[in-house]
């Protein structure tokens, strides 16, 4: 993804559990202000466990929700937190290798990056190793914040649970890994030799594929690109699928489209197939 988004920021509402506890069942397709006070219930919870010698209040123990968007955030960072590791180390061999001491360098690259036929012969892990890894920290950057503002929708949505998420996270990031081998195999077949030469890494394909759920779930959500212009959730994913398909064939893009492409393909169907309907 090339573009920082940002959600606009709502008046959040003073907290009132009693509102909260008096809802036994919420449709998925929150509103803005209900995933804003939900988020200021967790935040409340938490700073009352931490008074309390670390346990959370009855309400919290006995709220299924509550305790699903809790473990949903955890696993959110923890996602966020990988990422950036792996780039961490990718900066510290990268660094190595001016050095002169280049065998780090090369062994991260060849199990960390994405290559046809390494994937091919040898080395099927890239398919999933590639999804975490990242080199320009400015691609880093602008990945991270758009999983944690999509994937903040889901995690505050009632009944979606870790599980959901991170088969999301997992399923976008192999999907779109997918769509770049074929893509990448149609054209190794009219290169001289039939070889590959191209290497993809990056989060973009997990992360269309949690933006598509976040737009089927939320289409009117208004997201700030650059913090200028507002644009609704289904426009935004809508206008990145036909930006992808103009610039698939492209010789002189840099950008894994076709990646992007089945990442985002996995998230529609996964919402369509499984979470179509969600409900506390």
């Amino acid at each position: 993804m090339s573009t920082v988004f940002r959600l606009t920021r709502t008046l959040r509402p003073a907290s009132s559990f009693h509102r909260l506890a008096t809802r036994p069942t919420m449709s998925g397709n929150l509103t803005s202000r209900d995933l804003d006070t939900l988020e200021e219930a967790l935040r409340i919870l938490r700073q009352g466990a931490s008074s309390n010698g670390g346990q959370f209040p009855r309400f919290y123990r006995t709220s299924g929700h509550m305790a699903s968007a809790n473990m949903n955030m955890k696993l959110l960072w923890g996602v966020i937190g990988l990422n950036c590791g792996i780039w961490g180390y990718a900066f510290y061999v990268k660094q190595q290798a001016a050095q002169g001491y280049q065998k780090p360098a090369v062994q991260f690259w060849q199990n960390m990056t994405l290559n046809l036929n390494d994937a091919l012969n040898g080395r099927p892990w890239q398919a999933i190793t590639s999804v975490f890894t990242h080199q320009d920290p400015w691609h880093l950057i602008c990945n991270m914040l758009s999983t944690y503002y999509f994937g903040r929708m889901l995690a505050m949505t009632p009944g979606i649970g870790p599980g959901h998420l991170l088969t999301l996270i997992i399923g976008s990031g192999l999907s779109g890994s997918a769509g770049y081998l074929y893509f990448r195999s149609q054209k190794a077949k009219k290169a001289i030799g039939g070889r590959d030469w191209n290497r993809s890494l990056g989060f973009s394909g997990a992360v269309m594929g949690i933006g598509a759920v976040a737009a089927c779930m939320y289409p009117t959500r208004q997201m700030m690109i650059y913090g200028i212009l507002p644009v609704p959730m289904w426009a935004l994913i809508s206008g990145y699928f036909v930006y992808d398909g103009i610039y698939l064939n492209s010789a002189e893009t840099r950008v894994a489209h076709s990646g992007h492409m089945g990442g985002l393909a996995f998230g529609l169907v996964y919402y369509f197939a499984r979470l179509r309907g969600v409900r506390l």
